[in-house]
């Protein structure tokens, strides 16, 4: 149990970090602030969070999965 909620909080972070990160990468653009304010705002609306974060714990259980195989492989030996 502990280990997924490390999981979760390793995503959250993940998921914030970008949204961030993006928000961040608009803000030094070379345009105006209020088009980058409008920017901001245009794609804030694009996303559907659900979605996303649907995809990236789907892209992250197949990454435990793909981690656990490379784990028991090195464990016997291959």
């Amino acid at each position: 149990m502990h280990h997924e909620e490390e999981g979760s909080s390793l995503m959250e972070g993940l998921l914030i970090g970008g949204l961030i990160g993006a928000a961040v990468g608009v803000l030094f653009a070379p345009f105006s602030g209020d088009k980058s304010r409008a920017l901001i705002k245009e794609k804030l609306k694009e996303f559907d969070l659900d979605d996303i974060v649907g995809r990236f714990s789907e892209a992250f259980e197949e990454a435990k999965k793909e981690a656990g195989k490379v784990q028991d492989d090195l464990a016997r030996g291959e």
